[in-house]
Parts: structure tokens; sequence; C-alpha cells
């Protein structure tokens, strides 16, 4: 939890794959969040955004929940960066409606103070 902290995409396969063997799991509202500590401290965050294809069936709609969550995390960066530690986190959407972007970054606020308490 330091000042250095770099939110960056999380992009590697094998990487995400590990997230949801070996991580843990929270949730709140609409919004689930996969989580892996970092073994080496490089001091990033590594995110990346899901939303399922069973939830949400058109890519369109998708798509449109995945920017809202991304500009959410954007505008919520310094939150991140201070109570969020070194490591790999997945955020998936976990509700069949589309919802506004006030209430997902309500919902991602929430989670993120839901981690907090956990660690």
């Amino acid at each position: 939890m330091s000042e250095f902290l770099e939110i960056r995409k999380l992009k590697n396969k094998i990487l995400i794959d590990r997230v949801f063997k070996k991580g843990e799991r929270i949730q709140f509202g609409s919004l689930a969040m996969h989580y892996l500590k970092s073994e080496k401290n490089d001091g990033n965050i590594y995110i990346n955004v899901a939303v399922s294809k069973k939830e949400v069936s058109l890519a369109v709609n998708r798509n449109c929940i995945k920017r809202k969550i991304r500009a959410s995390i954007i505008l919520n960066q310094l939150p991140i960066k201070k109570k969020l530690i070194s490591g790999y986190y997945m955020i998936l959407y976990k509700e069949k409606k589309n919802l506004t972007s006030s209430s997902i970054s309500k919902n991602l606020e929430q989670l993120i103070k839901r981690f907090v308490l956990n660690n």
C-alpha cells in the first residue's frame, strides 16, 4: 500500500488462470473480484475486466459494461492505488441487466472497501 503503485492491464493468460485457481474471491452487488497477491513485489496492480457471455449475450452490451467498469476504475484510481496491494485482480460482472455507470462505480467502491476489510 504505497504511493508508487501503478495500475496496468492484466493480459497474460497464465496469470489469469492462476488468479482463478489459487486466488481469493470477494463480491459486492453486481461485481465480483478474484485476486492474487504478487509473489514479486514490483509495485504494480494488474487489473482485468470480464463480462460473462452467459450473463450478457450481446457483445455490444458486454463491451458497454466493460467500458463502464474501466471508466469507474479510472475515476477511482487514487483509492485503488492506496487501498489495493500489489498483485493481480480480475473484476467480473455478475448481473443479467445493464446497470448505470454510477451504480457500477458505487459497487466498485464497496468492493474495494470489502477488500480492505478482508486483508
